[in-house]
């Protein structure tokens, strides 16, 4: 069309110019593209303008069309700003991010799963970053199966544990948005919960179960099942017998076989210990007061020494019932053996006291 022709057409009203201002949405059709650059003309008229390098990037990770001709609706950024080239500006993202702001907000209403791809990490969160709209995925909604448990809490290793989730689909649901910033917080705990339902539907008192240990803290132990729904074994529910540390019992990943002790509205209650009969039910029908025993030193503290004798229940001796104190305390070693009378037994009270004065040679102790 010469430059005549379109005049005519103009002044006929045969043709109208689109309105051209910063904020209208127009129809383009591309016309050329380089590796960062895309030019597009408004439809019908030779307005060449340009689309940033920067969405370019992001429309191709997004898998959009931007094959010569293609018709792209878009949005003047500017019409004040000319590039170095000669050409204004128009933004695809803006509509896109608005298209894409409506959809979450009717998925968030209806409570749907949506599958996400996180592309940055720090030591808080992972980052989705679609159209330039921040999805946030605080560690703590990780599911148990991807949340970077390092026993030591070395940073660099929790770091590098969440840099294997980037670039990798993960499910989630939105638990909170910023409309003004654009901003939400999803939850890959959230998009388990029927499967925690389920799962919770299952287990009945009294069952028992083997799951994986997942994570372990200074009183509790972290327990999973198939890697998504996990809950806590606290120390006091391990063993009858007192424990002191912890760590050695179990490791990350190894088994450990539960009961369901206590289960009310989604609440749940563990024990390992309570797999076995309770020693003390069963030690009154082993050993009776006065009977001469020989035990293990496990333990000691200035008034007292901790004896193992059955189980993992520890018996006591005062300083008191020791014969020659100060030559025996020097003596004495993490597992030596010694003999002693039991002068108390008291299963309600859990409590076991042992004397070695009753013994009448205290040399057999050694």
């Amino acid at each position: 069309m010469t430059s005549s022709d379109l005049a005519l057409k103009l002044s006929s009203g045969e043709i109208k110019l689109p309105l051209i201002r910063a904020g209208e949405k127009i129809l383009w059709k591309v016309i050329k593209r380089g590796d960062y650059w895309v030019l597009v003309n408004c439809e019908g008229w030779s307005f060449t303008w340009l689309i940033l390098s920067k969405e370019v990037k992001n429309l191709e990770r997004s898998w959009e069309d931007l094959k010569i001709w293609a018709q792209l609706e878009a949005e003047v950024l500017w019409t004040d700003v000319v590039t170095d080239e000669g050409y204004y500006v128009i933004s695809i993202s803006q509509l896109k991010q608005q298209a894409v702001w409506d959809t979450i907000i009717n998925q968030q209403e209806k409570d749907e799963i949506l599958t996400v791809i996180p592309t940055e990490a720090n030591l808080w969160w992972l980052l989705v970053d679609l159209h330039w709209i921040k999805w946030f995925i605080p560690l703590s909604q990780l599911a148990p199966i991807h949340y970077p448990r390092v026993e030591d809490g070395d940073q660099e290793k929790i770091f590098d544990e969440l840099l294997k989730l980037l670039w990798h689909e993960i499910q989630v649901r939105i638990i909170n948005f910023d409309e003004d910033w654009r901003r939400m917080i999803l939850s890959e705990r959230e998009a388990l919960r029927e499967e925690r339902s389920k799962i919770m539907d299952a287990l009945s008192v009294g069952n028992e179960y083997d799951w994986v240990i997942s994570g372990i803290s200074s009183y509790w132990f972290f327990v999973t099942i198939w890697g998504w729904v996990e809950w806590l074994v606290h120390i006091s529910e391990i063993t009858y017998g007192h424990v002191s540390n912890i760590d050695g019992l179990w490791d990350v990943n190894d088994p450990m076989r539960v009961k369901v002790i206590w289960l009310d509205d989604g609440k749940i209650s563990l024990s390992h210990k309570q797999l076995q009969p309770d020693p003390w039910t069963v030690i009154p029908q082993k050993y009776w007061v006065w009977d001469i025993i020989e035990g293990e030193v496990v333990r000691y503290v200035p008034y007292w020494v901790f004896i193992r004798v059955y189980n993992d229940i520890n018996w006591l001796i005062h300083l008191s019932e020791i014969w020659d104190t100060e030559e025996w305390v020097r003596s004495l070693k993490l597992g030596s053996k010694v003999k002693a009378k039991l002068i108390l037994l008291e299963p309600h009270n859990r409590k076991i006291w042992l004397s070695i004065k009753a013994i009448k040679d205290w040399k057999e102790t050694k």
